[in-house]
């Protein structure tokens, strides 16, 4: 039996978290017949445990505290490479899949301690974050000369070298998660196309298809009138995520139409967006962390969904409003804009970051907010449309499909 060994680091400083990811690729794995070794290093262990649970190895690896997060991730790979010699048998047939880059130090020594496949799905990277996904301010940065660079710029260029050099010299194999991924891999860090796969995030199909009475009486169960316009946006309550653009957009759309509600489903600083829903509380529902079940019956009650972050890396929302026949309203970025067709299964908006682009941004939005809400036919379409688009390109079928291909093929 082939061996696999997939790596993931958790943190409260690491601003991603990629866990829904890890159970498909192990799942995927599993049915792959590998014998799969989970290698998780985290802040929250508080010593190192390794066991065999439902036939997967688990190891869980503290993460040291040696003053700062990098740091402390480097003597903790340091220790962790050599611990791994206890329990790797080498082979040129092992596979390690990792799915940080900032791991640079220890896919490095594993790669010298042992023979295999090395693979790395890029979720995200630093610079594309801090940025905003802002190529050019990427390109102005890279040619500015270092004595001339600030704090940030300086992360920003170290942390682009770093990927660099991780995704050509280390990777054997790469997985680009969208297509502006695919790009920016071979085109900005100049790795070869063949060494390069997109395989979409996905998700497990978990749309229940309800009657108009199933639907009211669900509704009726989260005293919800069944006449009521819901709105429901799912996701951390950052800055990013364009929070503050909806709540004010929301306003707009309550003048026209007072019977509507705002669901806000997610963790973060609350008490920066109450003042934001002034007077229209009783129409903002803050629901906090909420478990899974309860998010996907609040989709399926729902009758527009909106993602309007400033910068995503995927939108696994996204794909779950679609997968639940929402028409959703995303802001034409990145991976938002190649998820949701425009007028086809959703609508795109142009959203901009900043106090002086808030008015602006929240017109726009409140404009497709308003489209949606007077045609009942046009959510119909797009929502039918949405679940098929889920259905051809994020069902995980489809994931397991070609990552087994991979894993066969390398």
């Amino acid at each position: 039996m082939k061996n696999i060994y997939i790596f993931n680091i958790t943190s409260r400083s690491i601003r991603y978290g990629i866990g829904t990811y890890i159970q498909h690729l192990i799942r995927c794995a599993q049915h792959a017949g590998f014998m799969v070794h989970y290698i998780l290093i985290s802040d929250e262990i508080k010593e190192l445990e390794i066991i065999k649970k439902k036939s997967i190895w688990q190891f869980k690896v503290p993460l040291n505290h040696y003053g700062n997060t990098m740091n402390a991730l480097t003597k903790t790979e340091q220790s962790l490479a050599y611990l791994l010699k206890e329990y790797i048998t080498d082979n040129k047939n092992n596979i390690f899949h990792f799915n940080i880059t900032r791991q640079d130090a220890l896919i490095s020594r594993i790669k010298k301690q042992f023979n295999g496949k090395f693979v790395i799905t890029l979720h995200y990277t630093d610079w594309s974050f801090e940025l905003l996904g802002d190529k050019k301010e990427l390109k102005r940065i890279l040619h500015t000369s270092p004595q001339k660079m600030n704090a940030k710029e300086n992360f920003i260029y170290k942390s682009f070298i770093r990927d660099q050099q991780v995704l050509n010299e280390y990777a054997d194999h790469i997985i680009a998660i969208a297509k502006h991924s695919y790009m920016d891999i071979t085109k900005m860090y100049n790795v070869p196309p063949d060494k390069v796969t997109l395989i979409n995030n996905a998700l497990p199909d978990k749309y229940k298809h309800l009657s108009e009475q199933e639907r009211n009486e669900l509704r009726t169960q989260y005293k919800i009138s069944p006449t009521e316009n819901i709105i429901i946006f799912a996701g951390r309550l950052d800055e990013v995520k364009g929070i503050a653009i909806l709540i004010r957009a929301f306003r707009i759309l309550l003048e026209r139409h007072p019977n509507s509600r705002l669901i806000i489903a997610g963790e973060g600083d609350y008490q920066i967006l109450f003042p934001l829903a002034f007077k229209d509380w009783s129409k903002v529902t803050f629901t906090g962390y909420i478990k899974q079940k309860t998010l996907y019956e609040l989709y399926s009650i729902a009758d527009i969904g909106v993602v309007p972050s400033l910068h995503e890396e995927f939108g696994y929302v996204a794909i779950e409003m679609m997968m639940h026949r929402l028409p959703v309203i995303v802001n034409a970025t990145t991976s938002l804009a190649e998820i949701i067709d425009h007028e086809k299964n959703g609508l795109h908006v142009m959203l901009k970051r900043g106090k002086q682009n808030l008015l602006k941004s929240a017109k726009e939005l409140s404009s497709a907010l308003v489209r949606l809400s007077e045609s009942p036919q046009l959510r119909i379409h797009l929502g039918k449309n949405a679940r098929k688009k889920y259905l051809s390109h994020y069902a995980i079928r489809l994931f397991n499909q070609r990552m087994k291909s991979l894993y066969q093929t390398l």
